[in-house]
């Protein structure tokens, strides 16, 4: 598995430390990838926040689900990578994110959304997409970013990288 890193150092050291767990799935169809994107135009892998008693892979196939619609093929997850992220958190003076991306095919097709209400309000809706066109998009929106949103671009950046060196994997 790799692992990926980066540390904003925005954060108050010494600060009061949060600790948050994700997972995230990469499927691949006809060359694309099933993403996410919304109002801010950023291409993110679906996922989000473990929740009390699940599993890494549970989470991932719970949050594709509710972000794209789409259901996993269980037994098809493989771990693939870990990015640790260090930062301002917006309730603790320090963020440490640790988001889990897996490997994953789809089976059937497109269901209903289950947005929550500031995924809607974002507009998140599912695409399949390119990983070099999804790449430098989410690259100028990083160099243009007013910082609201460059953790989570950077993430992305990171992930997409290391998948197209290691010659897309799916």
């Amino acid at each position: 598995m790799k692992n990926l890193s980066f540390d904003l150092k925005n954060y108050r050291e010494g600060g009061h430390c949060e600790k948050r767990a994700a997972a995230r799935g990469m499927a691949r169809k006809d060359g694309k990838y099933l993403m996410v994107t919304g109002d801010d135009g950023a291409f993110r892998f679906p996922g989000g926040g473990v929740e009390a008693g699940e599993s890494l892979a549970g989470t991932m196939c719970r949050e594709v689900k509710e972000e794209s619609g789409y259901t996993i093929r269980r037994a098809s997850t493989k771990e693939y990578a870990v990015v640790r992220e260090r930062r301002k958190g917006l309730i603790a003076d320090i963020l440490e994110m640790e988001s889990t991306y897996f490997l994953c095919e789809i089976e059937g097709g497109a269901g209903e959304q289950s947005l929550d209400e500031g995924e809607a309000a974002d507009g998140l809706r599912p695409v399949w997409m390119g990983l070099e066109e999804a790449l430098a998009v989410n690259r100028q929106l990083l160099e243009s970013a007013d910082g609201k949103w460059s953790p989570r671009i950077m993430r992305e950046i990171l992930v997409m990288e290391q998948l197209l060196e290691d010659g897309g994997l799916l």
